[in-house]
């Protein structure tokens, strides 16, 4: 185990720590970039557009706890406990015994026997459809041959007649008679009782338990026809992705047997969202878990406002929205990410070549922040990588590489920061060398600002000259950036080293050129950066200069006496058509659409920190 353990811990110190992999630039974005990007992303009218339309109730029909719609109609308003059932078991009849029974034992007779309360045992019978007296005789035969019920009262011996019929048990106003709590206006089956006209299974039981509204059977057509533009809040999950909140109304129009409704629902989403490395090399933002809240429900039906159906509309809603807002969810994260992919796109480096930005690690998340480690390839126009990481063409020597150092803490006021290293700026300075647009040739009269370019002019500084030259000839300076300058970085200042060529060649009749020497410059130039439209401008001013003499045809002499001209011609020619081509700029990584534009710009060591 301890073997193990040492191997384990040995592996952790040999491998490489994340900020030190290869990588040239560093992208660190808050949560409130992430925030608007998606908020962005909802004003796409794709992502609201594929929940609005129809509400899919199932395959098998508008269904919910095994009834159908059918059920709907025979068990709630048409069924023997609704409306219907209310009028036949109530006005007219007992607690079941529909319209025969209500003529015979409900208004005028008992509730119990469907064929024993006849007239005779109605207003002035008992509940159980005797005669005026307590005990019927059996053998007198009853109106239209029905056979007699011959029970006795229950309750004792006493007459069954006007005192024990209307005023009695089962009489007018007694429990089974017209006004009692199994009649008209009581029991199960009364008008106002829990089968009746306006019971729990009567009109007013559509809207109750068990009714209309209360089941998804009763709600068909439904149909969201209007989603307001979600408002997004998010936070961070360190080392997992993002916890994302929406905010919306949905206006969903639905039919009923009662008529149409108009609903307004509150919606909470809630995801979780995971950040991945897809199959092209970028990271993805993926939905592992979404649920919905409901609040607010408001319902208008007929025109009028229905606030008793809240609670029974929000769980059939509750089942339904989910399935259509959280796809709205997924469609809007699948436009982040297609902003992400565009880091690994390949931009245009004036016409001298192109940089691409490729994501070299699955992004860090922290509270704060999420941090993208890039790598940089930059090609030349002609072919070949100037500085790859991962390897390059033998024609092309690789730079020196400096490990990159970590960015500096983010300060509050900043959505973003970008860390360029100083190994890219290097490649970038050598693109431009390799492609030979840092080389120049001045001619005499080309900068009205320099002296003519003659062996006369020249003679005055130097004797062997005009020595060489007693008749004046024009002079043409060549230029050459021969191998790549090198950029460093230290705190609050940024160098370019750079060796040039300078040779003077002595036009002769017939436009015959002779070298009249050669000198070699080492120029330490002051880089000065900012941001505009998206790319990095860079310009440089001389710091020094250090001449030697490499060759010369008319013998040595002292180069210091050319020191002030070659000073003047590197302020006025040279390096003016230097800070011409940089400031073309160099294009940014793009990564949802991040602008550094006017980014504050700090210099530290072998780092350039832009914070926007």
């Amino acid at each position: 185990m301890f073997e193990l353990l040492s191997v384990a811990v040995l592996c952790v110190l040999l491998a490489p720590a994340r900020s030190q992999l290869s990588k040239d630039a560093v992208l660190r974005i808050n949560k409130g970039v992430l925030r608007d990007v998606l908020a962005g992303s909802f004003q796409q009218g794709d992502a609201l557009q594929g929940a609005l339309g129809d509400v899919p109730l199932g395959s098998g029909g508008p269904v919910a706890g095994g009834r159908t719609l059918l059920d709907s109609l025979s068990g709630g308003l048409l069924g023997g406990g609704g409306l219907l059932g209310g009028i036949t078991g109530g006005l007219l009849g007992g607690g079941g015994g529909g319209l025969q029974r209500g003529l015979t034992g409900g208004l005028l007779g008992g509730g119990d026997d469907a064929n024993g309360g006849g007239v005779v045992g109605g207003l002035f019978g008992g509940r159980s459809g005797g005669d005026a007296y307590r005990r019927a005789p059996r053998n007198i035969p009853r109106p239209g041959g029905w056979p007699a019920a011959g029970r006795d009262d229950p309750r004792g011996d006493g007459p069954m007649g006007v005192a024990g019929g209307a005023l009695g048990p089962g009489g007018l106003l007694g429990d089974g008679g017209v006004l009692g709590t199994a009649g008209v206006l009581g029991g199960s089956g009364g008008v106002l009782g829990r089968g009746g006209l306006l019971g729990g299974g009567g009109v007013l039981g559509v809207l109750g338990e068990g009714g209309l509204l209360s089941t998804v059977q009763g709600l068909t057509g439904l149909r969201i026809v209007e989603l307001t533009l979600p408002r997004v809040s998010l936070r961070l999950l360190p080392g997992v992705g993002i916890h994302l909140n929406l905010y919306t109304r949905a206006a969903i129009s639905a039919k009923s047997l009662l008529g149409f409704l108009d609903i307004a629902v509150e919606v909470n989403i809630t995801s979780r969202v995971r950040l991945t490395m897809g199959g092209m090399g970028y990271p993805r933002l993926v939905m592992e878990r979404c649920d919905t809240l409901l609040g607010g429900i408001k319902v208008r039906l007929l025109r009028g406002l229905l606030p008793i159906v809240d609670n029974l509309l929000a769980s059939v809603l509750n089942r339904l929205l989910p399935n259509l807002l959280c796809p709205v969810v997924d469609v809007a994260l699948g436009l982040v990410n297609d902003q992400l992919g565009l880091v690994n796109s390949l931009v245009p480096l004036g016409l001298l070549g192109s940089i691409q930005y490729t994501v070299s690690s699955l992004p860090l998340v922290t509270g704060q922040f999420l941090e993208v480690d890039l790598n940089t390839v930059v090609e030349r126009v002609a072919g070949g990588l100037v500085d790859y990481p991962l390897g390059r063409p033998e024609a092309v020597p690789m730079l020196p590489r400096v490990p990159m150092p970590p960015l500096p803490p983010m300060p509050d006021t900043s959505s973003s920061q970008l860390g360029l290293s100083v190994n890219f700026l290097s490649s970038v300075i050598s693109a431009l060398q390799k492609q030979g647009v840092l080389d120049l040739d001045i001619s005499s009269g080309m900068f009205p600002e320099l002296p003519p370019l003659t062996t006369l002019t020249l003679g005055a500084l130097i004797p062997a000259v005009f020595k060489a030259y007693p008749e004046s000839r024009e002079l043409l300076l060549k230029i050459a950036v021969p191998k790549a300058p090198v950029v460093t970085l230290k705190k609050n200042k940024g160098v370019i080293q750079l060796t040039a060529t300078a040779e003077v060649m002595v036009i002769h009749p017939n436009d015959t050129q002779k070298s009249l020497c050669l000198l070699n410059i080492d120029a330490a130039l002051l880089a000065q950066f900012s941001v505009e439209d998206h790319k990095l401008k860079i310009s440089v001013s001389l710091e020094k200069t250090d001449l030697s003499l490499v060759s010369s045809s008319i013998g040595d002499f002292d180069i210091s006496l050319l020191e002030t001209l070659v000073g003047k011609i590197f302020d006025v020619a040279f390096l003016p058509a230097m800070n011409s081509v940089l400031g073309r700029g160099v294009p940014l990584p793009k990564l949802l659409n991040i602008d550094f534009t006017s980014a504050e710009v700090n210099v530290i060591e072998d780092l350039l920190v832009l914070s926007a």
